[in-house]
């Protein structure tokens, strides 16, 4: 990872952040993969706000991006893919024979690049000469709602050098972040990546909260409070949202988006999933179990359970743990849990070699069926439960 200049270490992060923007022209940003709408509305906010400032811009992101974000400016702009173009240099020894002027010119076909160096005196010899493939053109690489580098999956995998040799701003509010950047801008009590977010945005400046950007900002701000109802929300959730309204964030479209817009697919996949929630009230747990058949039968995406473990979470506010098991393909059972604010998630994640993304565990189980898998998570948590409660 590149260093920080001796300059920097004199300025708090949220400063340093400022200076290496500054200085950017070709910025990255990313986010992780299988990305929720927290993430989206991150990238989106900043590239906005980036592109405002006349910065050159590119969103990446692998997997699925949920189309309940459609409505979000720039959301096709997204990309599963990395520009890996790099820049080719060609080298010339200019230290025996000084350079007089040059020019370049193409083949008639278009095929080749000719160039042409006239010296001041002497000659120029081919063995003067060399080049290179370097560099992949960011100056910048922002990284947003993203505990590590290697949760950013096929994107950092197989451009590894990228990541390692251009300077990284780690934007995040996961607990578990691994502080991977030049500059960590890290706070753990927001509620979400979209809070944190606007505090360096509107330290940048506060012209940049176009209503866009406020949109944009307020949409992962209400994902992740569950509109406002999760353990998450604090104080502070509730005045930046207002500030982003009174700026021009278009909370009904977001609401109506997020809320009164489901696909039949997906109400059929809700009624199916509520009519099977069981609770363990000694464990404080509740959880539900979607089938292989259920998708089939529904129609709905693979993507459904992350919204169903939400809608338990706010349906049954009694439960401090909630658990949604799916059979997406036979054999393989995806888990995903969310937790009260009082349970120790990262703790609870270790039983699952699973490690909390923006308020959830995710885990996958192979070579068992449903109810295998239902049989031993469910004891688990029933056994973490009673040590710690």
């Amino acid at each position: 990872m590149p260093k920080l200049a001796r300059c920097h270490m004199e300025l708090n992060p949220r400063q340093q952040a400022h200076q290496l923007i500054n200085k950017a022209q070709r910025i990255l940003v990313a986010t992780r993969k299988n990305p929720e709408i927290d993430s989206i509305g991150s990238i989106l906010a900043l590239s906005l706000v980036l592109e405002k400032m006349g910065k050159e811009i590119d969103m990446v992101t692998s997997g699925p991006i949920n189309s309940v974000l459609s409505f979000l400016p720039k959301y096709d702009k997204i990309s599963p893919k990395l520009d890996t173009r790099r820049n080719f240099v060609i080298s010339l020894d200019a230290s025996k024979a000084k350079v007089a002027s040059f020019s370049y010119d193409f083949s008639k076909d278009g095929k080749r690049l000719n160039i042409y160096i006239t010296p001041k005196e002497g000659s120029f010899e081919t063995k003067d000469v060399s080049s290179e493939a370097c560099g992949f053109g960011y100056d910048l690489i922002c990284i947003l709602d993203n505990p590590d580098l290697e949760t950013l999956g096929s994107i950092y995998e197989r451009n590894t050098d990228l990541f390692y040799n251009t300077p990284i701003i780690n934007i995040d509010r996961n607990p578990s972040n691994e502080h991977f950047g030049e500059v960590n801008l890290v706070d753990i009590t927001a509620s979400s990546c979209c809070e944190v977010l606007y505090s360096l945005i509107e330290s940048l400046s506060p012209d940049y909260i176009s209503d866009n950007v406020a949109t944009c900002l307020l949409a992962g701000i209400i994902s992740s409070t569950s509109s406002f109802q999760s353990s998450s929300t604090t104080p502070k959730s509730f005045t930046i949202a207002a500030q982003l309204i009174a700026v021009g964030a278009d909370q009904q479209k977001i609401i109506k988006n997020f809320y009164k817009s489901k696909t039949l697919s997906s109400l059929k996949l809700l009624g199916r999933a509520l009519a099977r929630i069981k609770m363990e009230p000694e464990a404080k747990l509740a959880w539900t179990l979607v089938g292989l058949q259920d998708f089939k039968r529904t129609q709905a995406k693979s993507s459904d359970p992350q919204t169903l473990v939400d809608e338990l979470t706010t349906r049954v506010p009694e439960a401090q743990i909630s658990l949604v098991l799916s059979e997406q393909k036979e054999g393989e059972i995806h888990g995903i849990i969310k937790t009260a604010k009082n349970v120790d998630i990262d703790k609870l994640g270790a039983i699952f070699e699973a490690r909390s993304e923006s308020d959830a565990l995710r885990f996958t189980i192979k070579n068992k069926g449903l109810l295998e898998a239902e049989k031993s998570v469910v004891e688990k948590i029933k056994k973490f439960q009673r040590t710690n409660l």
